[in-house]
């Protein structure tokens, strides 16, 4: 075989390869366009967590709560800055510089898993729209709604603010015990509302949704612990505490009420 039957011979495999990835390419975009139509209406009524019915005698004592869902809603303001930094810290590094979805995190995520473990690829803006529209079992994890909860997220970026979609998801998320909302939470465990809330109850409160039950401070606190100090560890390595408050916060017992 003479170099110019070579040369030739590497230009049609070069043009093979290429025509097979832009196939790829053009029938990934079909399939995303076609899950993508399918999508739920964003809805802010959907993405505002409803709260439940309450009965107060004349002295202003609650008497009943006649809703499914115990929830305390808040707004923005009266979310604290350490549970935003402590949420962001433990769920999405990125959440402030993102539009929706991650690509620097999915790709770390693929190569995490590829070497045996274990690590979701999901901005915290793909959480809330999992939570609002979506089943959060493992068994429903399918490409038709990853492509879905990917294309809803980006939809929902470009109409709330950072701070909306962080609140949406302060009052959305599943704390344990019928607590939902993360003010719910405050009230049910330390008796307080989120803004008086110290350094290490905020960090326990953020790192509670992934396993809520698991993470319940007087069912489980050890693994409560844990939980909380990785996620004051995160805050640490991302400049939001310094070595002082981490082993101040660390060294809190889990029920502490200060």
């Amino acid at each position: 075989m003479n170099k110019q039957t070579v040369i030739q011979w590497l230009k049609y495999v070069a043009i093979a390869a290429i025509s097979f990835f832009l196939l790829l390419f053009v029938l990934g975009g079909l399939i995303f366009g076609y899950y993508a139509m399918k999508a739920p209406t964003l809805s802010e009524k959907d993405l505002v967590a409803t709260t439940s019915s309450k009965i107060y005698d004349n002295q202003n004592n609650l008497i009943a709560d006649l809703g499914a869902e115990k929830r305390i809603n808040v707004s923005t303001d009266q979310i604290p800055t350490d549970l935003v930094n402590a949420i962001v810290a433990i769920e999405d590094h990125r959440f402030f510089n993102h539009r929706g979805v991650d690509i620097i995190r999915i790709g770390g995520s693929f190569l995490h898993n590829l070497r045996g473990g274990s690590q979701g690829g999901s901005t915290l803006t793909q959480q809330l729209i999992k939570l609002t529209y979506f089943s959060t079992s493992a068994s429903d994890r399918t490409l038709s709604r990853k492509i879905q909860e990917a294309w809803l997220a980006t939809q929902l970026e470009k109409k709330a603010t950072k701070q909306e979609i962080l609140t949406y998801y302060v009052n959305k998320v599943f704390m344990a015990n019928g607590n939902y909302g993360m003010q719910t939470a405050a009230k049910s465990y330390y008796g307080k509302d989120l803004k008086d809330l110290s350094l290490p109850q905020v960090a326990l409160l953020a790192g509670m949704p992934q396993a809520p039950n698991q993470y319940d401070p007087y069912s489980h606190p050890e693994e409560a612990t844990e939980r909380r100090n990785l996620v004051l560890s995160e805050m640490q390595k991302q400049g939001y505490l310094t070595a002082e408050q981490y082993e101040t916060a660390i060294n809190t017992p889990i029920t502490s009420l200060r």
